[in-house]
């Protein structure tokens, strides 16, 4: 059986994006930056973050009100806004590193403002228009929600103990349900679509079932296939990652090495390495996915690479290098928004 997020309501989700925020520029002020002015940068990115947030749930609300009366788009409309609170309730609960976040809203925005455009410039005697963009709005709002409720199982967990039992790497993962679907060549130079097809069966092989409910070909846009294939590649690394637990030594290597100031990239996944790692948790790959993505014992890597690195890794499926050359980046604690949202709804109810 899958665990649901708990799914908040716009006013609630906008006292979520809030208290984390408030929460992340407290661990953000408890950072020693090698400067002022990076200390000023790290707050403007964690604000831009929750003012992303507010703004696509002021946008579809706004689109919803303007169309309650038009017999037409009214239910394009409300399908639209619902697919955003879906969204931001995965970018607000299951995205607690907010300079991965950041990039995950972006593309959660860019998505929102063409459908909104879309609707706004729909001819509504265009029968074939009208149908194509309420099938459209369906499919996005449909793969959202099943993201939500398919968020962790326990079926889940038992997969993830034989992938690691069975010492599969990332890519050997996708790889293997790429060839089981007959998609020929390397998993980057797939479609996106195609991509999409492959994350999803492997949540589905891992018990959490289907996420694409119904086929890709109402899916338009490159905006929207980029929001699809990054929910659906973080699913599948929390999947893969989720029986591989780092310890304690490990979170005080990385903690220590960018104590006072930061630390190269590089500095902190060899601080990591040198805990005597073992198997697949041995790995840059798994050390960088790992602490950006999940934390490392609580601790995460944030940088302004982090965007980057991640859709680096869910669009080539894990065989893609991983330069670490240039890269900055601190280790800090970040607020967790599901258990926030939770409280919320205690409180609420």
């Amino acid at each position: 059986m899958a665990n649901e997020l708990p799914l908040l309501n716009d006013e609630q989700l906008r006292r979520l994006a809030r208290i984390i925020y408030i929460q992340e520029v407290e661990a953000i002020n408890n950072i020693i930056f090698t400067s002022e002015p990076e200390l000023a940068k790290y707050l403007r990115d964690s604000k831009a973050a929750y003012d992303t947030v507010v703004g696509i749930l002021d946008a579809g609300g706004a689109l919803e009100g303007k169309f309650k009366d038009d017999e037409t788009r009214a239910p394009i409309a409300h399908d639209i806004f619902s697919y955003i609170v879906y969204a931001a309730n995965m970018a607000l609960q299951t995205v607690q590193n907010y300079t991965l976040r950041m990039n995950y809203v972006d593309k959660i925005s860019k998505h929102a403002t063409e459908i909104i455009n879309a609707l706004e410039e729909l001819d509504p005697t265009n029968l074939t228009n009208v149908r194509r963009m309420a099938d459209e709005a369906v499919q996005y709002r449909n793969a959202m929600l099943e993201f939500t409720r398919k968020h962790q199982s326990i079926a889940s967990r038992n997969f993830s103990k034989w992938l690691k039992e069975t010492g599969v790497k990332f890519e050997d993962l996708v790889q293997r349900y790429q060839v089981k679907l007959g998609l020929n060549g390397q998993f980057e130079n797939l479609e996106d679509a195609e991509k999409i097809l492959v994350y999803n069966e492997i949540i589905n092989a891992s018990g959490r079932g289907n996420v694409i409910v119904n086929s890709l070909s109402t899916f338009a846009g490159y905006a929207g296939i980029a929001v699809i294939l990054f929910t659906a590649g973080m699913m599948v690394w929390d999947i893969f990652s989720s029986e591989h637990i780092l310890q304690t030594a490990t979170h005080d290597a990385i903690v220590t090495v960018a104590s006072v100031g930061g630390a190269s990239l590089g500095e902190v996944v060899g601080a990591a390495l040198s805990t005597q790692l073992v198997g697949e948790e041995a790995s840059a790959l798994f050390v960088l996915a790992s602490g950006i993505i999940g934390s490392i014992a609580g601790a995460f890597i944030i940088g302004a690479f982090v965007g980057f690195l991640i859709d680096l890794i869910f669009h080539s499926g894990g065989s893609a290098p991983l330069s670490t050359d240039g890269n900055h980046c601190y280790v800090s604690p970040m607020p967790d928004g599901m258990v926030l949202a939770l409280q919320i709804l205690h409180h609420t109810n």
